[in-house]
């Protein structure tokens, strides 16, 4: 029997779908189109979380998506804020937690389902990203070392690097594997594992939230997997795009509570000064120069 167009609400959802906006209408609309088209075969539901967005982003959802469940936040929470209650607002046992600018392909979601079906120990598990052009978005790595952060991904390319390091760029992304993380911008989260690790840390506003995340859930014997046959389109950067600037700045905090809470607290203070000169010169690069500085934009190595 074909999937529904929309989640039958008198059905225990089997997954539910967390999805963030912050002015990013057209985006999100899209995201939600895909989802419809292109829903998973099991009971699922759909929570959208909208931190203040200021161009009609909240209405433009009631509008496409009457039957999900809208959270409208007053303030800017922040993402890992914003996903965590997606995720206390819903209770099937698995969480698929998208970013307003991803639209799944066909199956995707089941396929997704599958490796966390049969991976017990799984507690992520990642899809094949693409780029609209249909290109090869790098979504797998391993967990960063200090050094591999600060330094940053164009050296690690330079190194020829294939499935090693923070971003495994020279790697076809053809077989299913377990890897040491993942992109942000879209995977399936097992319910268990959170209950188990808790939350994401609030105290990350965007970016790093989900690599600490993983990082916990590893601590702890949890795994993640990557496979081909889940294929997500990432657009990159809907909202980060309108404030690079203030990115930069979260992006590298993210990079310093990261690396502080895994440091001795005599350490801290020299993160804090290498990572702010590095948000600093990264500023700079972008306000000297037209290339823009948008995360998780890298295409796989050919």
């Amino acid at each position: 029997m074909p999937a529904p167009l929309f989640p039958d609400s008198s059905q225990r959802p089997c997954v539910s779908v967390v999805v963030v906006t912050w002015n990013a209408r057209s985006a999100v609309l899209q995201c939600l189109e895909s989802l419809v088209a292109n829903p998973p075969s099991v009971p699922w539901n759909l929570v959208v979380v909208d931190n203040a967005s200021k161009d009609g982003t909240a209405d433009a959802v009631a509008r496409a998506a009457p039957w999900a469940r809208t959270i409208l936040n007053t303030a800017n929470r922040g993402l890992p804020a914003a996903n965590n209650q997606g995720i206390a607002a819903s209770a099937a046992p698995f969480v698929l937690i998208a970013n307003p600018d991803t639209q799944v392909r066909p199956g995707a979601v089941d396929a997704l389902l599958d490796v966390l079906g049969r991976r017990r120990r799984a507690a992520f598990a990642v899809p094949r990203l693409l780029h609209p052009d249909g290109s090869l978005h790098v979504s797998a790595g391993d967990l960063p070392t200090l050094r591999e952060a600060f330094l940053g991904r164009q050296v690690q390319r330079r190194r020829g690097q294939v499935d090693a390091g923070f971003w495994w760029d020279g790697w076809e992304h053809d077989h299913e594997r377990r890897i040491g993380r993942g992109h942000e911008a879209c995977y399936l989260v097992r319910r268990a594992a959170v209950l188990e690790i808790g939350l994401q840390d609030e105290a990350f506003f965007l970016d790093w939230e989900g690599i600490d995340w993983t990082a916990r859930a590893q601590e702890v014997g949890w795994e993640v997997w990557f496979t081909p046959k889940a294929e997500v389109v990432h657009l990159g950067g809907a909202s980060i795009r309108q404030v690079p600037f203030r990115w930069i700045v979260r992006s590298h905090r993210g990079m310093y509570r990261y690396f502080a809470k895994r440091s001795s607290p005599p350490l801290r203070p020299l993160l804090a000064a290498a990572f702010g000169a590095r948000a600093l010169a990264k500023a700079a690069g972008v306000a000297l120069g037209p290339a823009s500085y948008a995360r998780g934009q890298g295409r796989a190595r050919t």
